[in-house]
């Protein structure tokens, strides 16, 4: 199922806001720390980063479009190692680990996801790549692991994205109540949105046929 709203919408408006409002939150800062002059030099310099970072993102986003996979992955760590302070780092970090999923390097993808929260393991950003470590996790089935990641996400009503693939570790786990529950839920926010609900449907009805007293018998 697709989620209603998908990881890559949250990077996508967490880049449109950057644009719009990151020089006004800095702007204070730089003004409390050094007066106008010590902000327009900072200013200068922190446009020229970031609109430097901006372009060879761009570039990255294009290239992996085009499937230039290995082209774009040197460009993400250029962006890295180039301009490290900067929201292009970041999301170039998740692009890095989702090539290397594209490429089926799925040790590859956690690295990245795990060097991503070690440089900084705050914000919405953090959270979409604990997300997607945890779906890889899972994918090893390493349960426990990605529930316990999981648990650091705040949860985001009935429109989180992350609810299907929480139901998926609860399943996992066997703790099916849990599972049922956020199956549901996800269910309703997808309906809600006219969204494709049928992997989820399945998903319900495939906990309803374990749990059935005829099931159980059958396998004692």
């Amino acid at each position: 199922m697709e989620t209603y709203v998908s990881e890559q919408e949250q990077v996508e408006q967490l880049r449109r806001w950057w644009k719009s409002n990151g020089q006004a939150l800095v702007l204070g800062l730089a003004l409390g720390l050094g007066g106008l002059a010590a902000y327009r030099y900072w200013d200068a310099s922190r446009d020229s980063q970031a609109m430097n970072a901006s372009i060879n993102y761009e570039a990255m986003v294009q290239m992996t479009a085009a499937q230039k996979l290995d082209d774009a992955a040197s460009a993400g760590r250029t962006i890295i190692e180039a301009y490290p302070d900067t929201l292009y780092a970041r999301l170039s970090g998740l692009l890095l680990a989702k090539i290397a999923v594209q490429k089926h390097d799925y040790e590859a993808a956690k690295k990245e996801l795990e060097a991503l929260l070690a440089a900084d393991g705050k914000g919405e950003i953090a959270d979409i790549a604990r997300t997607r470590l945890a779906r890889l996790l899972l994918a090893e089935s390493k349960a426990e692991e990605a529930g316990k990641l999981l648990a650091q996400v705040p949860t985001r009503g009935a429109m989180d994205a992350s609810l299907e693939l929480r139901g998926d570790v609860a399943a996992a786990r066997g703790d099916q109540a849990a599972a049922r529950k956020l199956y549901a839920e996800a269910l309703a926010g997808a309906d809600k949105l006219g969204l494709d609900s049928d992997t989820l449907q399945l998903k319900l009805d495939n906990l309803a046929v374990a749990s059935s007293p005829a099931t159980k018998q059958g396998g004692s």
